[in-house]
């Protein structure tokens, strides 16, 4: 089973799912509903995809939330929820039992104090007593907070989105994994392997970074990595195809048979509820 961890759908009809900053850059640039997606997951043999609440909404997960219905056998829904509110935890908990399965916890966009601020600790506990895997967002500068919270709830699973976005910010000369592969020794800790055509200087299939995937994948484990594909492509990852995506940890990437199948989907299919 393949299942794609991290995809992002999205309308671009924002008269009926507002943007939570009208002015802001960031917006949707692309169709990207859940049918599209799962054409595209059809066409590259991706059994399951976990969607994240796209950023722009803020903290309205109803495009997504309606998007979900229906979908249930193949999609999962990561939202987005205000860390400094008093009514996040209890926003949260309706979410869940409206069908989310995750959640995403970020310091970005409309949130800006450190992930590890007091304010946003009841959150912290919440997604943990729900059973939540807690996706974070977070730059490697972040990463101090983020290990605090790894310590502090231990028996909460979180993912390393886009491995800190090491691709994004510093060359493939310099050992950028470095601080990913510090939090390794956290056995609640998970590497999301995304993002790595955006350090690379070459075209598909970007040969010239798989030694970032080897050293996170060696420090980790495959049972604790996974691959996704940050869909839609046209917004996110230009430099690749959907099924490009697939096709660089199913083949391009010198993988065993068995790192093949955690991070294709044996991983993912831990840390979500999934249908029988």
């Amino acid at each position: 089973m393949i299942i794609d961890t991290h995809t992002h759908i999205m309308t671009l009809d924002t008269e009926g799912y507002p943007l939570a900053d009208p002015n802001a850059s960031y917006r949707p640039t692309t169709d990207g509903a859940a049918d599209l997606l799962k054409a595209e997951m059809d066409g590259a043999g991706v059994d399951r995809a976990f969607t994240i609440s796209a950023g722009f909404y803020g903290w309205d997960n109803s495009y997504a939330m309606h998007q979900l219905q229906g979908r249930e056998s193949w999609l999962g829904v990561g939202v987005l929820v205000d860390p400094a509110s008093a009514e996040g935890p209890v926003e949260l908990q309706d979410l869940v039992e409206a069908g989310a399965c995750g959640i995403r916890i970020q310091r970005h966009l409309f949130y800006h104090r450190d992930l590890d601020d007091p304010i946003s600790t009841p959150l912290w506990a919440k997604a943990g007593e729900l059973g939540l895997t807690v996706d974070v967002n977070a730059s490697q500068s972040e990463y101090g907070a983020v290990e605090n919270r790894l310590k502090e709830f231990p028996e909460t699973k979180f993912i390393l989105d886009h491995c800190g976005y090491v691709a994004d910010t510093l060359s493939p000369e310099t050992n950028t994994v470095a601080p990913v592969v510090e939090l390794a020794r956290y056995k609640n800790a998970y590497a999301k392997l995304t993002c790595l055509e955006s350090a690379s200087k070459e075209a598909f299939p970007f040969c010239d970074v798989h030694w970032m995937a080897r050293e996170v994948i060696d420090a980790f484990g495959p049972d604790r990595c996974m691959f996704g594909s940050n869909f839609p492509q046209k917004m996110y990852s230009p430099k690749m195809s959907y099924t490009q995506t697939v096709e660089l940890f199913a083949e391009a990437i010198e993988l065993s048979d068995e790192e093949r199948a955690w991070i294709l989907g044996a991983t993912a299919k831990t840390l979500w509820k999934w249908p029988e």
